[in-house]
């Protein structure tokens, strides 16, 4: 029996076929990402719940008559097991999800104020930016260093927005930014996955509209209008 091929927008981002006014194909993307300040109030958030946790476990430890090696070891073990399961699910909590829709002829984001649209038909590419406050903090760590060095004390640099990256619609050689994310691997996914699904877009516009991306034809379950949501 053939196995049905993996489809190339499985996975994250999230991505749907759906189908424009016109019955054409199109793509719905949504990204849920940690911006730097939602990755900085993570990472402050898991730092209290872990210092919380090890307070907990060293007053459990406390108010045990005869505690034995066991007895230490789970004390430490669980609330350092419990601040990674704090830390993921914090970071799952505080995603925020940005919501963008591509059909043959148009590019539109969803923004702070609604959507925004741009001509898809227009020469446009998708960039990755480093983050606009990058230098800042490269320029604020080496100062901080050396009055470090000055007192003989370590020092851990930051890595916020190091980590931290734009991803920009050019469009006619404009810059627009679509979204900021913090860490290097999820937003070249993002934006890979925005460059596939527009090349397979103009791929379909150079040999006509309503050409299926399958051979089935079907682009899915949901033919139709794209909400009005999207309008």
């Amino acid at each position: 029996m053939a196995q049905t091929a993996r489809s190339p927008f499985a996975g994250k981002p999230a991505t749907w076929q759906v189908a424009d006014v016109n019955g054409n194909p199109a793509f719905r993307i949504e990204p849920r990402i940690l911006t730097p300040l939602r990755a900085q109030m993570v990472n402050f958030l898991s730092g209290v719940a872990a210092v919380g946790l090890f307070i907990y476990g060293l007053g459990s430890l406390a108010g045990m008559a005869n505690p034995d090696s066991g007895s230490l070891m789970a004390a430490l073990t669980i609330p350092a097991v419990g601040a990674v399961a704090v830390h993921g699910m914090l970071k799952s909590l505080f995603r925020k999800r940005v919501r963008i829709m591509m059909t043959l002829e148009r590019f539109s984001v969803r923004g702070l104020f609604g959507w925004k649209h741009y001509d898809r038909l227009l020469p446009h590419r998708f960039a990755v930016l480093p983050h606009d406050w990058q230098q800042l903090e490269r320029d604020q760590d080496e100062y901080r260093m050396q009055e470090a060095q000055l007192r003989k004390q370590p020092m851990k640099k930051s890595r916020l927005y190091a980590n931290s990256f734009h991803i920009s619609f050019d469009y006619l050689g404009q810059r627009n930014d679509l979204m900021t994310v913090f860490g290097q691997k999820e937003t070249v996914a993002i934006a890979m996955r925005l460059k596939a699904c527009d090349d397979v877009l103009d791929a379909l516009v150079r040999r006509g509209q309503g050409t299926p991306l399958s051979p089935q034809d079907e682009w899915g379950d949901q033919p139709g209008a794209i909400p009005a949501e999207y309008v």
